[in-house]
């Protein structure tokens, strides 16, 4: 069977697609990510049928059965009974509020599923009463980010080792406000800690047996009180997880539906973050699973991979949630990589201005991995493309706070939306960028509005009058938030160049998302950049980047000993890890000959640090110590000698 390829990013506004069939040709498609198609009324031929505008490009009407909203009035969806392609005209199922006054409104219409399937629906022309085609989908999605940071995961529980309940709220001592006085620390994500009596030393000895008939009477009571997702992260498992799968055990016996287990996770000695990274991955379980299982449900679970924030393409039932908070942001960096090598570019800061958010990453040949991420008020361990993000993206929202013009971090979203969709959204880049002149209406794909836009900047004029009683030019008033969005995104790609050691000036920006081209010129001034590549479909590369993407699987190992007395150690651990990453790719299907080591990489620090530095094993231990001691002076300035260099 021939199966058609789509290839499906989704982000904080717009899910980005890519379909591509046997013969290679390919459509593009752009669907909001709550899974809506918008369009324009131009009248109401009657109270039940309706000429609109719309660029859905459809070649038949699909679209019977989905669900149609005027946007920005309170009235109950009704259903599309049927849509005339070549009329334009829309007829429903019944009269919504006030018609005669609707015309030059927005509505949307949604099919009630998932973004990625409505779009697959749109791109094959597949009505909801008939089954999707053979397709074989690749997707990222910032579902996970979005739902830990809107806190919107599942009830959790979390089991940790007696005298370990406060191990998440100690964290890691560290003050991020070092001059505030009433310091307010966030909720942490599970509902529950419960305190497991066991103990295993650092050796992986067992100091206290766990008796598995303690564990009855609780599990029992959180079963009745609702709970099925739990999270289990005992001290020194790394060594010995013989309690942690005995807990395992018995939470599957006991009803619990959504288990993550700290070592099946990660096998590595800190304790407070592989605990950090197992409630994370537990609190998204349920979220993710529903997404993915709604997907599965269309197209097969043979036939469906997921991007992980490293880049590389896993099946659904070896992904872990943990792994693709960054997920979006890695294809479009995976993109950037590709659009640059076709132009014989190495070095690149990709810069991906979206919806939401901007992120940014640095590729010199390869990608920059860090392992240690933070997403919001988490710390986590996984192997991720090393992208600084900062919420300055097109629906970013410009305001005026009493004192001064601020853009950001709050973010409109795909619904409302900028004040141009017309759904009541606020004021933000989108529009400053439509008033501006940079946007074409009649290209956008989806109505935009400059007269709502205008009406909120008028607003926001009218507040700094009443302030200050000056009266305010509204081109200044444009090109400051510009200016001000524009510092912010310089910033971020500051962060992951100068700040490490590297100067942005030899480095090409790969601008692209919907908004990378309006902005590109002028962060490439303030950071004295002097090439700029604007690559093919700019709008969609993150979507292209995850159809580029390989299958691919990290494995890790802790080591803890001096650099000098290591080379035979780091040899025979890289030989195991090799085998044990290669097991993993063979399970997809792929066969020995094309499976390859692509990267081999030590982390290496002084004896006595908790931060590490990674650098590429090129088979001996001297050019580890010189490739360490060149990024030590990058980065810090200056070299201590006589320091002991630890493999971590």
């Amino acid at each position: 069977m021939k199966f058609l390829e789509l290839f499906i990013d989704t982000g904080g506004t717009f899910t980005d697609c890519i379909l591509r069939d046997s013969k290679g040709n390919e459509k593009n498609f752009k669907v909001l990510s709550n899974g809506a198609l918008r369009g324009t009324i131009i009248r109401w031929i009657n109270k039940t049928e309706i000429k609109i505008k719309e660029s859905w490009s459809l070649t038949r009407d699909i679209i019977q059965g989905y669900q149609f909203r005027i946007l920005g009035s309170d009235h109950q969806p009704v259903s599309v009974v049927s849509y005339n392609i070549h009329e334009k005209t829309i007829i429903i199922s019944g009269p919504v509020i006030n018609t005669e006054k609707q015309s030059g409104y927005s509505f949307e219409i949604s099919s009630g599923e998932e973004a990625p399937i409505m779009a697959a629906r749109m791109l094959t022309s597949t009505p909801l009463s008939e089954k999707l085609p053979a397709i074989s989908m690749k997707i990222g999605s910032t579902k996970g980010t979005n739902a830990l940071l809107e806190k919107k995961g599942g009830r959790m529980v979390l089991f940790v080792t007696r005298g370990f309940k406060h191990v998440l709220d100690i964290g890691y001592q560290d003050r991020p406000d070092i001059f505030a006085i009433n310091v307010i620390k966030p909720d942490p994500l599970p509902e529950q800690f419960i305190e497991v009596d066991e103990r295993i030393d650092c050796t992986g000895k067992v100091l206290r047996p766990l008796h598995e008939e303690d564990l009855t009477s609780i599990l029992q009571k959180l079963v009745k009180e609702g709970y099925r997702t739990a999270g289990v992260a005992l001290m020194n498992s790394f060594a010995n997880n013989e309690h942690e799968m005995i807990l395992k055990d018995q939470l599957k016996k006991h009803g619990f539906t959504y288990i993550s287990v700290s070592t099946e996770l990660s096998r590595l000695i800190k304790y407070v973050i592989r605990t950090e990274t197992t409630a994370v991955n537990a609190y998204l379980l349920p979220v993710l699973n529903k997404y993915i299982g709604h997907i599965e449900e269309r197209i097969g679970n043979d036939h469906l991979h997921i991007l992980t924030s490293s880049g590389s393409l896993v099946r659904a039932e070896d992904y872990h949630p943990k792994d693709s908070l960054f997920s979006g942001p890695a294809g479009g960096v995976v993109g950037a990589h590709f659009a640059g090598k076709t132009k014989g570019i190495d070095k690149i800061i990709s810069f991906d201005m979206g919806g939401t958010s901007t992120d940014v990453s640095r590729i010199d040949g390869t990608y920059e991995y860090t392992h240690d991420l933070k997403v919001g008020d988490v710390r986590i361990f996984s192997p991720a493309i090393a992208i600084e993000t900062v919420a300055a993206g097109g629906g970013s929202v410009c305001f005026f706070d009493g004192h001064k013009l601020a853009v950001g971090p709050e973010s409109a979203g795909a619904s409302p939306g900028p004040a141009c969709y017309g759904a009541g959204g606020p004021l933000t880049i989108t529009d400053i960028n439509l008033l501006a002149g940079r946007i074409d209406s009649q290209r956008f794909g989806i109505p935009v509005m400059a007269e709502e836009a205008e009406k909120r900047l008028n607003r926001i004029i009218s507040q700094i009058s009443e302030k200050s009683g000056d009266s305010t030019n509204k081109d200044v008033l444009i090109q400051g938030f510009l200016q001000i969005a524009n510092e912010i995104m310089a910033a971020a790609i500051r962060k992951i160049s100068v700040a490490k050691g590297y100067n942005p000036n030899v480095y090409t920006l790969v601008a692209f998302g919907g908004a990378g081209g309006m902005h590109a010129c002028a962060i490439a001034d303030l950071l004295h950049i002097e090439s700029i590549m604007l690559p093919h479909r700019a709008g969609l590369l993150s979507a292209y980047g995850i159809g580029q993407a390989k299958i691919e699987r990290f494995a890790e190992s802790l080591v803890l000993i001096p650099l000098k007395k290591a080379p035979e150690k780091i040899r025979k651990t890289f030989y195991t890890l090799s085998d044990e990453a290669i097991q993993k790719v063979k399970k997809e299907g792929i066969s020995v000959s094309e499976i390859y080591v692509r990267l081999r990489t030590l982390f290496l620090r002084f004896k006595g640090q908790d931060s590490s530095i990674d650098v590429e094993w090129r088979g001996n231990t001297d050019q580890a110590f010189d490739d360490f001691k060149k990024k030590y002076i990058n980065i810090y300035g200056y070299w201590p000698d006589n320091r002991l260099i630890e493999v971590e």
